[in-house]
This record gives C-alpha cells, structure tokens and sequence, in this order.
C-alpha cells in the first residue's frame, strides 16, 4: 500500500543531482546515471507535464509514439500524488515528509486558515495573503537554487502565470529549444500545466484530453529534433489521474460533528482534524461508510508506513497532517463543499495506479542512431 521512495522518482532527481556535484539523501537510478556518464551532456532540461501519468501514455498514445518509444522508466511518484508535494520533491529531491509542503490547501497558524501555498489565499474563502506567505514560513531549496550558488547557471520555466511565462506549449519547446544553443544554461526546469487542466475539467478519458496528449507527443519530439547535440532533455510527471463518478459531500453530513476544522491537504489524501474524545467513534463511522473507497491512516499509522517519505520529518509536519489521512483508493471522491455538490471529474492525489506512476522519458538529438552505433 506504501509507495518506496528508494527507486521512485527521486532516485531519478538524484541520479541529475550527482552529475552536476549535488548531495542528494536517495540513491541515484543506476540506468539514468549510466545514461548520462555515457553522453556526458553539457546541458540537462527537466520538462514536467502535469498530470501525464506513466498509464495514460501508454493507454492513450501509440507503442511507437515518441514518448513511448523513449521511455526509461515507469515509476511511482511521492504521497499525496499531486502537484504540490511531487513539483516541490522533484525540484529538490527531498519528499513531501521533509519539505512540509503536503498539498493543494494547507492549515497555516500564522494565518488561522486554509490556504493556498501556490497562491498566497484562502481555499474556502477570497482571502489574499501576502505573496509567498507559504513559502516564507515553510522555505525549501531547489535544485536550481543549489546550482547556481555552485556557479552552475540555472533556470526556471514556467506557464505564463509566473513572471517571463510561456503562453503555451509550443512557445516553451521553442525556448527551451533556443535554450539549447546558448551557453547561459546548463539546467532548466520547466513546468507546464495545461493537460492536468484539461483532465480536472473533462476528466482523464474525454477526447479532448486525448488530442492534447497527442499535441504534447508532437512538440516534444519536434523539440528534441532542434535541440542541440549537447542537450539532453528529461521528461517526467508528478502525477497521473482518474476519472471520478461517484462523491460523498461531508458538510453538514454526520461527520461534521468530528471536525475542529475544515479538512485539508486534498479531496483524494484528505488531512481531517478530530475533536478530543471523538478518535474511536469517527474511525468507526468512517470506515462503515467508506472503507471500499477510501483508507483511513491516523498520523501516527502514516509515519509508521513513511507514507510521505522516510526521511526526517519536516518541524511543522504533524500539524499539516492533522489526526487522520483518507487516502482514495477508488473512483469515489470525498468533497466538502457548502453552497453547492460539484467537484472535478478528472482527479488525483489518491493511491490508484493511474494516479501514483509517472514515467521517465530520456529524449536527445540522434538518440536512436546513437543507440544502433553502440
């Protein structure tokens, strides 16, 4: 049921980490390290679409697809399988445990409230919070940030909500690209959104979001073919996701009266907090009502199991997790939802197959003429 981090995809990070001199707490992978011995490459871009799990590749594009054709690995991602806890471990190798930052809404003291980290506001409310105020309680390095303070010139490569984005896709292969030739960069992270986006509103399965993963096949084989031969692109993912068709709404339900506040974290890896005197009544309606769907974990059984990673424990780690995780385990999402019962058809954060494993694809200029010469 636990995901191993020894081998998932921080061993991969670690495996990048080391070829540019960096410390990293996981083993690196033994075939990406041999892979980059070999082609020595002087420069290493990261491309991490969101949401383009190792299952869905496979299901949804062709065997000779680029991305197929140039997988390395199918591996698991970290717990909660969602943008926030796997973008901030992969960018640093360091799991979720560590890194404090858990999921999509997080319970910040400072602020007595749910908030956002990547948006600096509320989630049940329009309350906007200075900007980084996450960040400025919880900081975590980067890799990028590490090598650059080594004198090894790095960037970031965003969507164009952050400063100096890509407006889409094909605008960020054609920078990175460019990238390529020039000798300012020998790392860049690049992260883009659009078909994590597209999965939430019309769900994994829909046609549109078939198209876009076809798109996406497209421009990262079209950008490999103008990288230059120095350059060697790997791309990854921090999640996969499910199709959701079934919800249980737990405001002004039964399970209320458990509650000392809103739950956290995520629909599929929900943080509840319980009132004192309440534990054994809660775990057993919970699981009288959910235990097909959803696994019920008290904190203490969560550590125990590592299931956000088996190194040290971040100082404020118990009280984002709260006194329970429900981890999803089927395609029913639990939602708490006041004014209204929506909730995305297209999901993630759970421990579902479609959900936990990502692939590692390692793409560089004449690859498969390289590969037949040697």
């Amino acid at each position: 049921m636990f995901l191993n981090y020894e081998g998932s995809v921080l061993s991969y990070v670690a495996s990048i980490r080391r070829y540019f001199g960096l410390a990293s707490s996981y083993s690196p992978d033994p075939s990406l390290s041999d892979i980059l011995d070999r082609q020595r490459p002087e420069k290493v871009f990261v491309l991490l679409v969101d949401g383009m799990g190792a299952n869905l590749i496979k299901r949804k594009l062709a065997a000779d697809s680029f991305l197929n054709r140039n997988l390395l690995a199918k591996t698991n991602t970290v717990f909660p399988s969602t943008t926030t806890a796997a973008t901030s471990a992969i960018r640093n190798g360091r799991p979720p445990c560590e890194n404090g930052w858990l999921g999509w809404s997080q319970y910040l003291k400072e602020a007595d409230d749910i908030i956002i980290p990547f948006r600096s506001m509320g989630f049940y409310n329009d309350v906007c919070y200075e900007k980084d105020i996450f960040k400025r309680y919880v900081p975590i390095p980067t890799t990028e940030e590490e090598l650059n303070k080594a004198g090894i010139e790095a960037r970031i490569l965003f969507p164009s909500f952050e400063e100096d984005g890509c407006e889409d896709f094909d605008e960020m292969c054609c920078r990175l690209a460019d990238f390529s030739y020039s000798d300012q960069y020998r790392y860049i992270y690049a992260y883009w959104d659009k078909y994590d986006t597209y999965m939430h509103e019309y769900g994994p399965s829909h046609k549109i979001c078939d198209s876009y993963l076809e798109h996406i096949n497209y421009e990262i084989e079209n950008l490999v073919n103008n990288l230059s031969e120095d350059t060697m692109l790997i791309v990854t993912a921090d999640h996969g996701q499910v199709d959701i068709h079934r919800h249980f709404n737990l405001c002004r339900s039964e399970f209320e009266k458990y509650l000392v506040r809103r739950p956290s974290l995520e629909q599929r890896a929900m943080s509840l907090s319980i009132r004192k005197g309440m534990e054994k009544e809660f775990e057993k309606r919970f699981k009288e009502c959910f235990e097909n769907d959803y696994i019920l974990l008290s904190r203490a059984q969560a550590i125990a199991g590592n299931l956000f990673g088996d190194k040290p424990r971040h100082p404020r780690f118990d009280e984002f997790v709260g006194d329970y995780i429900a981890i999803a385990k089927s395609d029913m999402v639990l939602i708490y939802r006041e004014r209204d019962e929506c909730h995305y058809p297209g999901q993630h954060a759970g421990i579902c197959d479609d959900e936990i494993y990502v692939p590692i694809i390692v793409a560089y200029k004449n690859k498969e003429a390289q590969v037949k010469q040697g």
